[in-house]
């Protein structure tokens, strides 16, 4: 092992020994720290991770019993962008897991900044000769962010000659996931070189290719349905009802359960259709990974080493698929309703709602009001619905409809709609270290990285643009005030399920398809939607130099050492959009002409699209300067103290912060040593969550008297915003009895101010905690205005009821006190010559969760949103997106003789309470088994052949959006794995 200031870590090579140096172990500054020390630290070196197959660093980090929550599949519901991955420590949120690469800070993945995580899909998985798990809390030796731990990924030194690795992972409903690798090693009298390249292709696995990810809604209503349908409700009066604004006369459209939907009600169609959007959506979406590396090494003098490395990757994600359209939250202006003259005018019915808003209106001549009144099925039945539709046109439902639906988006032949996604990231770092006075250790290093990413919120459709197109005057070529409505260049959108010939997703052919109504005209379909996309780059400078030694000063035990530092740490976020996606160019439905000559509104908003709010720029940077001490005391040869601190100097709101730390070792017997720990961490916040502004999330929210459905949530910045902190304690004991070894830790974390948000369902469920009116907090006109509701259109009653919430407005708090403990545990057992002439070993890995007693979540104006609760053993994962099994454990039996290695490994998670409000659902465990050969074969050639997933298990059933725990469980299926790796 070599020094990690200067390109840390040997593994095992393909054709010899590894060498050992002296080391410099996470969680410690000390040269010469062993792994087995005071703190509990795992390895996981080059020769283990082949023998289970060579995993992708997001296989090897989700099987990692102490991580919970790791993300590496697609999943839009949890703030991390497809493509990108995180390592998730004791479940406290991958950004309190601090991601160390060669011992240095990696910087924010472009593609999460939201949840201010580190991708580590960006990291070069051919280069890696061993990861460090330190599963203890490090602020004073690292600083912020090291909460929950740090995952250490160390490049190799070993290789000599040319790898060519290849590995084709056979999925089941997908084209498979493969890669192909190659690494490059020189060993030189002074030094070693490494080069890699990468390139990884993951394939595309959709929802409807497994039978348990699309549940009917008598199984799962959480399961990706939504009231907001197409088919849709619309609504309709006589002209002096319109002018009143009492839209009494609804109706639903035709064709909800021919294409799939569900009636929200059989005695009262006009209450909805379900949409089950999910149908849309991608498990897996197709990912193009590439990745490139470089290693230097030298001795420059017999004292100076120097190291110099570069990293460049990228991940793209073309085609991620997603609803075809969203729900409705933002509505014209009456002015545009009406089809008066842009910039004057009058409305035939009032305006209500957010900013003067109304509803989106279809004339009697939209060629599917034309259709729908045409069908027998439904006129004369309807009576005077009919007749009123027919004179007066109708208003499409503000909570009950969507532009598109069950029919799909006719632009893309899958029906999804598509966006776009990629990421890149550029890292540079040099250092050199050296000695002096013989007794003196020092190095200094210097790291740069800079990742750029586009991607957005989504697709979605102009407000002002659908209204248009509503009245046949949408289209680029359209002039809106000149133009003849459905003729020439002017074209009209159908808002009728009619417009469709059968069901994109799982559904049906559609009978009430009119052909002369449909929606397939893509000049109008592209004039209507835009992609809501938009650069996001993330930088981070360090600059460290670190001292370390041994006094000339022993104990009984040795001499005493010693490491002093400091670090220079900058690091910048900025997000730029168009103008169109810009709330301060565009905050309001009318502010953006289009080139269609319609006036600005004036007046602020949250933009001028259906249902995603425009994003406010910025560019934040900040300075965070720190400096270190560590000393190691050994007072015995059988003990051993060791005390670090670290002071980091914020400047502006945040201040600054002091973090000590104290660790003990005493090797009680020959087989038994015990250890401790006890220090104190922090996280601050972001520069840009204490920069003033708002962004737009999405929630689902069970709604009493109306089920589940998605709506925006409006989150507020706080500038207030203070670090939260943690109390830190570890206590374990190290078994070394022959050919056993285990090792048994109890953990305990007391957070402070956490960093957290108002949960937008929680405050739902406080305004409606039930189908009751009496019980409803409408009249709390402080807690009220958290609230945005559609006017129901009837002046006699109030629109605060659950059908008619259109958004919820939350703020980034400081929030409550997390108390959480358990115990980490881990043991393997070598019998040589067991078997065949062959070796065996057993081992075995786990966490068990004790507590995790969270405080009542309290609002910033004191409302008590949430109880107090322990979520040991729990989860939810619609809206607070948590789960914490309380054993998650991994267990093998290896084989090996001579060229053949064979292990056999079994996961386990234990079951959960699956929480919504007040109902649970008792998940199963889940247990899957891996079986992975690997061989030696002639032309210095190693084979590795794979099951993952012997059994083919399908994940336990949960409510969430895709009926799987997807921060938890496996859900490829059965797995077949080939690789080969050739030596040149």
């Amino acid at each position: 092992m070599a020094l990690a200031a200067a390109g840390p870590a040997t593994a095992q090579s393909s054709g010899g020994a590894a060498t050992v140096e002296e080391v410099v172990v996470t969680g410690s500054f000390i040269a010469g720290t062993p792994t087995d020390a005071a703190l509990p630290v795992n390895v996981i070196g080059a020769e283990d991770m082949k023998k289970q197959g060579s995993p992708s660093t997001v296989q090897l980090v989700k099987n990692l019993s102490a991580a919970q929550g790791s993300i590496g599949e697609s999943n839009r519901f949890l703030g991390t962008a497809a493509g990108a991955a995180t390592v998730n420590l004791r479940g406290f949120g991958s950004q309190r897991t601090l991601v160390l690469f060669n011992g240095q800070r990696m910087a924010p993945s472009p593609a999460a900044v939201a949840i201010e995580s580190v991708d580590i899909n960006f990291i070069p998985n051919v280069a890696i000769g061993r990861i460090e798990v330190l599963r203890d809390g490090a602020a004073a030796t690292y600083g912020s962010d090291a909460v929950g731990g740090v995952v250490n990924f160390i490049t190799r030194r070993d290789l000599e000659g040319f790898e060519v690795t290849a590995n084709y992972s056979k999925i089941d409903g997908s084209s498979g996931d493969y890669d192909i690798s190659g690494a490059y090693g020189w060993k030189f009298d002074r030094g070693n070189l490494l080069v890699t390249g990468t390139y990884r292709r993951r394939s595309e696995l959709r929802t409807t290719d497994r039978d348990w990810a699309l549940r009917p809604f008598a199984e799962n209503f959480y399961g990706g349905w939504s009231t907001a349908s197409n088919p849709g409700v619309f609504t309709t009066g006589t002209a002096a009802q319109l002018a009143s604004g009492t839209f009494s006369q609804s109706f639903v459209d035709n064709g909800c359960a021919e294409l799939g939907g569900v009636l929200v009600s059989a005695a009262s169609p006009a209450s909805g259709c379900r949409f089950q959007f999910t149908q849309f959506d991608n498990l897996v979406n197709d990912e193009y990974h590439y990745n490139l590396y470089a290693e230097l090494n030298f001795a420059v003098t017999d004292d100076i080493d120097f190291h110099a490395e570069a990293l460049w990757s990228r991940h793209d994600v073309p085609d991620e698929r997603v609803s075809p359209a969203q729900s409705t939250t933002q509505f014209p202006t009456p002015i545009m309703a009406s089809g008066g003259s842009p910039g004057g005018g009058t409305s035939p019915y009032p305006a209500v709602g957010l900013n003067q808003q109304s509803r989106f209106y279809i004339p009697p001549t939209n060629p599917g009001l034309i259709a729908f009144l045409a069908n027998p099925a439904n006129c004369p039945a309807l009576g005077t619905i009919c007749a009123n539709a027919a004179a007066n046109g109708v208003i499409t439902s503000q909570t009950l409809w969507r532009p598109e639906g069950y029919g799909g988006n006719p632009l893309y032949a899958d029906g999804a709609d598509h966006q776009h996604r990629e990421a890149t990231a550029f890292r540079v770092g040099a250092g050199l270290k050296g000695r002096i006075f013989d007794n003196i250790g020092w190095n200094l290093q210097g790291t740069y990285q800079e990742n750029h990413g586009v991607a957005g919120a989504g697709p979605d459709i102009s407000v002002n643009r659908l209204q248009l197109a509503l009245r046949g005057l949408g289209g680029a070529g359209c002039n809106p005030v000149t133009g003849t409505p459905g003729a020439g260049p002017c074209m009209y959108f159908n808002p009728f399920a009619n417009a469709y010939q059968r069901a994109m997703g799982v559904g049906g052919t559609n009978p009430y398809y009119v052909s002369s109504a449909n929606n397939d005209n893509p000049d109008l379909l592209n004039w209507l939607h835009q992609d809501l996309t938009g650069d996001t780059r993330t930088q981070l400078f360090v600059l460290e130099g670190v001292l370390n030694g041994k006094l000339p000063i022993e104990l009984s035990g040795g001499p005493i050492g010693w490491a002093l530092g400091a670090q220079y740490r900058y690091d910048r976020v900025q997000i730029s959009v168009p103008d169109y996606y810009d709330i301060n160019a565009a905050p309001c439905v009318d502010s953006i002409p289009y080139g269609d000559g319609l006036p600005g509104c004036g007046t602020s908003g949250t933009g001028a699209f259906t249902f995603y709010s425009a994003v406010q720029e910025y560019d934040v940077d900040r300075i965070v300067s720190s400096v270190f001490a560590e000393v190691k005391l050994p007072i015995t040869d059988r003990l051993e103290l060791s005390g670090a601190v670290r002071h980091e100097y914020y400047g502006g709101r945040i201040g600054s912060t002091t973090n000590p730390k104290i660790s003990i070792r005493w090797q009680a017997l020959d087989w038994l040593a015990l250890r401790a720990s006890a220090g104190s961490t922090f996280r601050a916040p972001q520069q840009s969550d204490i920069t003033p502004g708002n962004v737009r999330t999405l929630a689902q929210f069970n709604l009493p008297g109306v089920g589940s459905l998605y709506r925006p949530v409006d989150q507020a910045r706080n500038p207030d915003l203070q670090p939260e902190t943690a109390d830190t304690y570890n206590v374990g004991l190290i078994l070394n009895l022959g050919n056993f070894r285990g090792t048994v830790d109890y953990f305990r974390f007391k957070f402070k101010d956490e960093l957290t948000n108002e949960t937008a369902a929680a405050l739902v469920s406080t305004m409606f905690p039930s189908a009751t009116p009496s019980t409803w907090q409408c009249n709390v006109a402080a807690f009220r205005s958290r609230f945005n509701f559609a006017d129901d259109g009837n002046p006699a009653t109030d629109d605060c009821t659950p059908g008619n919430l259109l958004s919820v407005k939350t703020n980034l708090i400081n929030g409550p006190s997390v108390d959480t403990s358990g115990v980490d545990f881990q043991g393997t057992y070598y019998w040589d010559n067991a078997l065949f002439d062959g070796d065996l070993a057993f081992g075995v890995d786990g966490t068990y969760t004790i507590d995790y007693k969270r405080g009542a979540l309290i609002t910033l104006d004191g409302y008590t949103i949430s109880p107090a609760i322990d979520r040991a053993g729990k989860s939810e994962l619609l809206s607070a997106f948590y789960s914490y099994p309380k054993l998650r454990a991994n267990a093998y039996v290896n084989w090996s003789r001579g060229a053949h290695n064979l292990r056999w490994t079994t996961h386990y998670k234990a079951g959960t309470d699956n929480l919504v409000g007040a109902s649970v659902l008792k998940t199963d465990d889940e247990v899957t088994h891996d079986i992975v050969y690997q061989g030696q074969l002639p032309w210095d050639t190693v084979l590795t052949l794979g099951v993952i997933n012997v059994f083919d298990s399908d994940p336990p059933f949960t409510r969430s959006q895709y009926n799987y725990d997807y921060t938890n469980a496996y859900m490829l299926g059965r797995v077949f794995q080939l690789g080969v790796k050739k030596h040149f």
